[in-house]
């Protein structure tokens, strides 16, 4: 029979039994006092052996390792128990516990633990909806496809950004509020739209509004609506304000710290309690929607100073996502970039491309304008230049337009690279400002002192018109 002096004398042969087992085991005395756990005991619960070996489980419970111990609960019955524990890591295993007598005593407790954290996760998902079956596939859908490529406009090769995919991925599917933080430029509509598109509300209403642009006399019709005559010059059937046209399906607050502070307790009313009240009117609507919002500003600094609400901040501040600023993400430059060149290629029909040394240019650069900078330098490059490459020297005449010539070049790691290269860009460039001055083959080689066979072999060569 085991009992505790057999388990003593034979613990090492035990443990690497125990070891080749899929589920963990954790072994107590009859007090409690931890003898014994294995190798897959120590990676469900998050402690090493060392941590917990000799200590008692009323500790272990104590100091927050469980929440309720399966072990005690067997040691009060005086029978087997199983039960979902809790651990303190907010993991969640299946744990089963049988008590082995000595003398009507119990002298040892052994648990067996299987981790269930994914499978209880979804469990309770899947429950908010039984009798919506579409729901159910979309969030196995999620499990597995989670970490395939994203398609859109979200780059992400930089390490920082594969973070920031990984944060949106994991809250899109949870029906909370969030609030995207970064500088302006940064794509925090794109993240919105990545949410939503990843969410179990896509297909349904998704509105989209800019609080920044709506002025401050327009923002409580706007986003409450009204009713029938609810003053002067208002439509005579009333109208649904923008919380309601998203009713069922997701609104975007993008530049929620512009909200006037006067009007700030209307938006807490409805975090709080989902319901509208149009204007003038006395019947509360209720709402079914979920809240995503971005701002660029320090929403805590403004709390600080007063001009916003410390409790809709709390309320909007639920799940945080922070956007990084383009320049420290370099990796996504050249990435991005590609894209937008084959946005404009699309657009305009052409069949643009990027040379190395002009992606090279675009990642020294700081970008102040983030992300939609970067689109609008790719755009005014691939409509502005001929010819089918977009080089460097393009780029930094874009990117510097009030700098001298000279000071282009300038940059101590290749300075000499490329010489070659960067005489014949400059030499194009003359070309092809005074074709467009002189319109005439003969008055541009007079202009520019060389014979009319020079001219006609660079307009060959660069592929100007």
């Amino acid at each position: 029979m085991i009992n505790k002096t057999f388990f003593l004398d034979h613990q090492e042969e035990i443990l690497a039994l125990l070891n080749s087992l899929k589920v963990g085991v954790y072994i107590t005395d009859g007090e409690g006092n931890t003898l014994l756990v294995n190798d897959e005991s120590c990676r469900t619960g998050g402690l090493s052996r060392e941590e917990v070996m000799g200590k008692n489980m009323h500790e272990l419970e104590q100091s927050g390792f469980v929440k309720k111990s399966i072990t005690l609960k067997t040691l009060a019955s005086q029978k087997g128990e199983t039960m979902l524990q809790d651990l303190g890591d907010g993991g969640v295993v299946y744990t089963t516990s049988y008590p082995i007598f000595k003398e009507g005593k119990i002298d040892l407790v052994v648990t067996t633990e299987r981790d269930i954290t994914e499978m209880e996760h979804l469990r309770k998902l899947l429950k908010e909806k039984e009798q919506d079956t579409e729901r159910y596939a979309e969030e196995i859908e999620y499990l597995i496809k989670s970490n395939m490529a994203l398609t859109g406009d979200l780059i992400a090769i930089d390490v920082e950004s594969q973070k920031l995919v990984k944060s949106v991925l994991r809250v899109a599917k949870l029906d909370t509020t969030v609030l995207i933080l970064g500088e302006s430029g940064t794509g925090k509509e794109v993240v919105a739209n990545l949410i939503y598109k990843n969410s179990s509300r896509v297909g349904k209403p998704f509105i989209k509004v800019s609080c920044a642009a709506i002025s401050e006399n327009l923002i409580e019709s706007e986003f409450f609506g009204y009713v029938k005559g609810a003053f002067t010059g208002a439509d005579v059937a009333g109208k649904r304000g923008f919380f309601e046209l998203a009713n069922s399906g997701t609104i975007f607050l993008d530049e929620i710290g512009e909200i006037p502070l006067h009007l700030q307790s209307k938006f807490l009313r409805v975090m709080q309690e989902r319901e509208v009240m149009r204007v003038g009117g006395s019947t509360p609507i209720p709402l079914d929607i979920r809240v995503l919002a971005a701002t660029k500003i320090d929403l805590r600094d403004a709390v600080e100073k007063g001009t916003f609400r410390e409790d809709l901040y709390y309320r909007l501040n639920v799940v945080p996502i922070e956007i990084k600023p383009l320049r420290t993400r370099k990796q996504d430059i050249g990435a991005l970039a590609e894209h937008f060149v084959k946005e404009g290629n699309k657009r305009y029909r052409l069949n643009k491309h990027l040379t190395l040394e002009a992606i090279e240019s675009l990642e020294k650069y700081s970008w102040p304008g983030n992300v939609r900078e970067l689109k609008n330098v790719i755009e005014r490059c691939v409509i502005s230049f001929d010819g089918n490459e977009i080089t460097r020297f393009q780029v930094e005449r874009i990117l510097y337009p009030k700098v001298d010539t000279d000071d282009v070049f300038k940059n101590e790691k290749d300075s000499v690279l490329n010489l070659k290269q960067r005489l014949e860009e400059y030499e194009r460039m003359i070309i092809h400002d005074a074709l467009k001055k002189y319109k005439n083959a003969s008055h541009v080689a007079k202009a520019l002192k060389i014979d009319k066979a020079t001219l006609s072999r660079r307009i060959t060569k660069y592929k100007l018109k």
